[in-house]
């Protein structure tokens, strides 16, 4: 409900995109860009508002994937 007052208080058309991962991933991506992570070379990933260094913890189901993009918590 707080989402869509917003939404519709700029004047941007609330509307739905059920199984579009891509329109989906880039509508959360902006939102959380200070606390996301880009895949190095080396298989790391640097954090982009302060860059450092981090891992993904190999008990993770994204440890054996490596995406190029992680948005962490």
């Amino acid at each position: 409900d707080q989402l869509e007052g917003l939404l519709e208080r700029v004047e941007i058309e609330v509307m739905s995109s059920p199984g579009d991962l891509e329109a989906i991933r880039k509508v959360i991506t902006p939102g959380y860009f200070p606390i996301c992570a880009r895949l190095q070379r080396n298989g790391s990933y640097t954090t982009k508002k302060h860059p450092q260094t981090v891992h993904i913890h190999p008990s993770s189901g994204l440890a054996q994937v490596l995406p190029r993009w992680v948005v962490y918590h």
